[in-house]
């Protein structure tokens, strides 16, 4: 059996950087932001407040009515 060719990637394509300064520095602002607005990280005031806009689905088997 002939063995396959592997495939090569363009090697005169630029290589990128893993976290490019801009992108940290913006990541870095969101954190800051978010934690002075005192987003919750578990989601539970998110699902609190989506469970108030949002009636509670009803039941098909008529137990809700």
């Amino acid at each position: 059996m002939v063995a396959k060719p592997k495939a090569r990637g363009n090697p005169k394509a630029p290589k990128k950087a893993k976290t490019p300064q801009k992108e940290k520095n913006q990541r870095e602002r969101f954190i800051e932001a978010a934690r002075t607005l005192g987003v919750d990280e578990s989601g539970e005031e998110f699902e609190r407040l989506f469970r108030h806009v949002v009636p509670p689905k009803a039941r098909e088997n008529g137990a809700n009515s």
